[in-house]
């Protein structure tokens, strides 16, 4: 048991070393070719973010190229007077010295970067400037001010709301709490970086996130946790392409598989990783790496295999000077010798690991007490933090009540102000409103006046219009009855010429052309008599009960012979069976100028439909030509009297205007209304609906 507890130790002492080794040598190098093709032939101005682009790809693999580009990229921004990021360059150069192991130079390359973002204004840059800061103390084992330094950032990255910088930080506290193994805290910001990071989506950043997380479950000793986070960074890692991070995916998870017994398939992947990484590529994969192929040979009792590849180990660890694999050496090189029974080779190795093992133990009792006094650091940091934000939060509300006050004070001087110029405005608007009263009322005098005398001279004029109107009237009447009588005789004349015979063809078309012209004109008198006498009727004739069906047919069937000699034909449909109350006489009109304007209009060989029907107590009468159609023009005027419309009767019939002038004046009469369904060359249809009711049956 103390063994394998031992073991576990050394596999997540091993495994802390990831954040630093997954990126050593897993740059891009297909964006660095791309970066650097940019840059040689790009402005100017685009090569200060170029400059620091290719150095910040360098910061894990090649350090002195990173300090070479962002050197370059600090003075070209100098040059350029750049307005901000000018602390880009002395960040990443501080980066770089920090990744060589040269602390110093790096805090002070990050302190100037933080000096040049607080003179620029640059807060995204300040808050990555607090974080680079607390690293650097952190790798120095100041927990105080690495922890100081990580807070700021925080604060600063939530105000503006990056969460890529937020994610550096909660991974920064995760592994500061890690190290003082308060396991909730780093459990708790571990998640929140992977969080963020699957928001932005960069595999190689969610493949550490999940590495982490797995890192934190290993040491909290939960294994089948830790290796379901490896497995989930390894599947994310395959997309990624980057060797170096599937070898330290691979290499922890073979770990775990060691401590689960499960030795073939831990061995195999060891292989897996040695056969990628050597020891001049990434030293510590390498000894992880090395390490276990060694226990795994150890167990399968390859003893041999196992010391060559432990006393390589040992060797390598030791001018390194890397204590933590030079002790697990020795410790299973004591193992080996043992085994061969080579029993004092075993016992000196014995005593390196103790030696070594009581130097380590020494170091972690130091971070313990270390670990002991930066947690009641914490706890009085959060304690006094919490003090200060609630004093915080009562300034902040008596600032805010402060300001309310002040508003309101201001609020009311603007109101009194503005109160006092509306009621200086408005007793000048009434002054002057008066004074155009006044101005106004006496013109207005004058007007009336005016008016008065303009009224009994209208009175006056109307007078005499009505007496002019009623001459005209009466003047019609008599002109009407005159002509028409006449009209009548010679209509009959023509009659009984054509009755009597024996006419040549030029005598018939003679006798034709009277027979028009007199019925046009008695056309004409008819309708200027009936306008003149609906004009001059005060009240409409009651209404009367009558068989509508017959009523209708006998009036459509009257124009059959008319439809007939233009080779029309007309269509009668009725539905209404029942006796209505209404008024014959306006129906009949309205029928007869409808139906005779639709054959005047329609052309030979057609079909006019007149149909009626019944429903809720209305009559709805419709009929529908094959003429022209009519205008928009037409529409506008087609009710008014004497108005000629663009179409022209197809068989030279004649019009005179007053037709559906007559039609709209009685559908108005009966309470109805009247409808126009047209379209240009494609007919007519008059709808009417007049209301009536169903008279009671009279039996014979």
């Amino acid at each position: 048991m103390r063994h394998k507890g031992f073991n576990r130790v050394c596999i997540v002492t091993a495994g802390i070393l990831f954040l630093i080794s997954i990126s050593s040598f897993a740059q891009n190098i297909k964006l660095l070719d791309s970066l650097k093709n940019a840059l040689r032939f790009a402005p100017i101005e685009e090569q200060f973010d170029l400059l620091n682009s290719v150095g910040f790809e360098y910061r894990y693999s090649f350090p002195d190229s990173t300090i070479h580009y962002c050197t370059k990229a600090y003075e070209l921004g100098k040059q350029l007077k750049v307005e901000k990021t000018l602390a880009r360059p002395l960040s990443f150069i501080g980066l770089a010295m920090a990744n060589q192991g040269d602390y110093k130079s790096a805090l002070e390359y990050q302190n100037r970067s933080l000096s040049v973002a607080l003179s620029q204004r640059d807060t995204l840059q300040l808050a990555h400037g607090y974080n680079n800061v607390g690293r650097i103390f952190f790798d120095e084992g100041d927990l105080v001010r690495a922890y100081t330094n990580f807070v700021s950032s925080r604060e600063l990255f939530v105000k503006l709301h990056d969460k890529s910088g937020l994610a550096y930080v909660y991974r920064s506290l995760a592994t500061l709490f890690k190290s003082q193994n308060d396991f909730k805290k780093a459990l708790e910001n571990s998640e929140k970086a992977l969080a963020l990071r699957k928001e932005l989506g960069d595999p190689r950043a969610i493949t550490s996130a999940y590495m982490e997380l797995g890192l934190v479950y290993e040491e909290m000793d939960s294994t089948p946790l830790a290796l379901k986070q490896f497995h989930s960074a390894d599947s994310i890692a395959v997309a990624v392409n980057d060797q170096i991070t599937k070898a330290e995916l691979k290499i922890g998870i073979a770990e775990i598989y060691f401590i689960e017994n499960r030795i073939k398939e831990a061995e195999a992947m060891a292989s897996e990783v040695l056969s990628v990484v050597t020891e001049k590529t990434n030293q510590k994969i390498f000894l992880r790496s090395s390490l276990l192929s060694a226990r795994c040979k150890l167990k399968n009792k390859k003893n041999p295999e196992a010391l060559y590849i432990l006393t390589m180990i040992y060797e390598s660890s030791e001018k390194s000077g890397n204590l933590v694999f030079q002790r697990d050496a020795a410790q299973l090189l004591s193992s080996v010798y043992d085994n061969q029974k080579l029993t004092a080779k075993s016992k000196e190795f014995l005593d390196v690991y103790q030696i070594l093992n009581q130097r380590i133990q020494n170091a972690d009792l130091n971070r313990e007490v270390e670990r002991l006094q930066f947690q009641l650091l914490i706890e009085k940091t959060e304690k006094e933090n919490a003090s200060l934000k609630a004093k915080q939060i009562e300034d902040e509300s008596l600032i805010v009540r402060q300001r309310s006050q002040n508003l309101l004070l201001w609020i009311v001087a603007i109101f009194v102000a503005a109160l006092a110029i509306v009621i200086w405005r408005v007793s000048q608007r009434r002054k002057l409103l008066n004074q155009t009263l006044e101005g106004q009322n006496l013109h207005i005098k004058e007007q009336r006046e005016e008016i008065a005398k303009q009224n009994e001279i209208l009175s006056k004029s109307n007078k005499d219009l009505d007496v002019i109107n009623h001459e005209k009237d009466t003047l019609m009447n008599i002109v009407a009855h005159d002509l028409k009588s006449p009209l009548n005789r010679i209509h009959g004349l023509v009659r009984i010429m054509e009755l009597e015979g024996n006419l040549n063809e030029n005598q018939h078309q003679y006798i034709r052309m009277v027979k028009d012209s007199t019925r046009g004109g008695l056309d004409l008198i008819t309708d200027l008599l009936d306008v003149h006498a609906w004009n001059e009727l005060r009240e409409d004739p009651p209404p009367l009960a009558f068989d509508f069906d017959q009523f209708f047919t006998e009036r459509v069937l009257s124009f059959q012979v008319v439809a007939e000699a233009k080779g029309i034909k007309l269509v009668l449909k009725s539905d209404v069976e029942h006796r209505i109350f209404s008024e014959p006489d306006y129906i009949g009109r309205i029928l007869d100028n409808l139906i005779s304007n639709a054959i005047k209009f329609s052309v030979r060989n057609t079909t006019i439909e007149v149909s009626a029907s019944w429903a809720n107590d209305t009559l709805k009468i419709s009929i529908k030509d094959g003429g022209p159609g009519f205008s928009e023009e037409d529409k506008r005027i087609m009710f008014q009297k004497f108005k000629k419309l663009s179409a022209r009767p197809t068989a030279g019939e004649s019009s005179n205007g007053l037709g559906l002038a007559i039609v709209k004046t009685l559908v108005d009469r009966l309470g109805g209304m009247i409808e126009l369904k047209t379209s240009s060359a494609k007919g007519s249809e008059f709808i009417i609906e007049i209301p009536a009711k169903i008279a009671q049956q009279v039996p014979v």
